[in-house]
């Protein structure tokens, strides 16, 4: 199967370097030190699932050097996904599956806008891992989790061939859903409180589920979220909230939020694309989102517009 990995950073170089390892035809999109990395010494990864390292990879920041391909796994931040989008038209073929991994809920209807919403393939990655250099990750933690569905909630001849690739490659646990939405939803409810709450508390996990009134917001914007969902056909378990705050509560003290990190050092941040998206899809809904809205799509207002020129991450492109 040839795919295209466009983002090649931390997620994407480790899940596009797997594929390559188990033999598929793999197009690495990236740019800057990163590019010339992988153009001159190929990739390494370091993992608990076994080292390896592709001396020689394709590596591009040409997507039309690439052509058509059979999946296209878009590696980028939310914020990124209307400039993604276009550049990765010379990847989409007639058959080709675009499978969104960005966290949030709107990413799938985001890119089908542009490319075509017959082409896409909702998923959902979940993994420890870090560009610690040009053309070098670094992945913790159990195998990496790759969840695929079709937005409709079919099990299509499609979604089940790349699940069997994804199943058949080592270091990759992969499933398959036919309740991708819930699952995109679920996941919103937790990072959207805690990157939310802890940015606006400047705090690590341990303190905002230690200080009552930190907790309580926590909580609050989970089952505010919950409800948004619910307006939206996305039924989520009787225990998405519980469930959600057991991780919390089991979580190193001194764990943060990407979101968090980002704005604390001055990076655009995905605030818009999470908490956000609860207040204007609640909104839209007639749902109240009293803690959510007041709470944190102000300070998303005001961060990401201080913060308005992209810097460089080592999970984006």
């Amino acid at each position: 199967m040839r795919f295209a990995i466009y983002g090649t950073g931390a997620v994407g170089g480790y899940y596009g370097g797997r594929l390559a390892q188990a033999g598929h035809e793999v197009a690495f999109i990236a740019r800057g030190e990163n590019l010339r990395a992988l153009q001159t010494s190929g990739l390494r990864v370091d993992s608990t699932q076994g080292d390896f390292v592709l001396p020689q990879v394709t590596a591009t920041d040409d997507p039309a050097s690439v052509g058509p391909v059979d999946v296209v796994i878009p590696c980028v931040k939310t914020w990124q996904i209307p400039q993604a989008a276009e550049a990765m038209r010379p990847l989409v073929g007639p058959e080709t599956l675009v499978v969104t991994v960005q966290n949030g809920v709107e990413a799938p209807q985001q890119f089908g806008e542009i490319l075509g919403m017959g082409h896409m393939l909702g998923g959902i990655v979940k993994l420890f891992t870090e560009l610690v250099a040009p053309g070098h990750v670094v992945h913790g933690g159990g195998p990496a989790q790759f969840l695929i569905g079709e937005l409709d909630g079919k099990i299509t001849p499609r979604a089940q061939g790349l699940y069997a690739v994804l199943k058949n490659t080592q270091g990759i646990a992969a499933e398959i859903t036919d309740n991708i939405q819930a699952a995109l939803w679920e996941k919103l409810l937790m990072i959207a409180a805690f990157g939310s709450v802890g940015a606006a508390a400047r705090a690590p996990i341990g303190i905002l589920r230690s200080v009552p009134e930190t907790r309580a917001m926590l909580r609050a914007c989970m089952e505010e979220t919950r409800a948004v969902a619910a307006a939206y056909g996305a039924a989520l378990y009787d225990q998405a909230v519980e469930r959600a705050m057991t991780f919390v509560d089991t979580q190193p003290a001194g764990g943060t939020a990407s979101t968090q990190r980002d704005i604390i050092a001055g990076r655009r941040s995905e605030l818009d694309s999470l908490v956000g998206a609860v207040v204007h899809l609640g909104q839209a809904a007639g749902v109240a989102v009293p803690v959510c809205a007041p709470v944190n799509c102000a300070r998303a207002a005001s961060w990401n517009s201080a913060c308005s020129q992209p810097t460089e991450n080592p999970k984006n492109i």
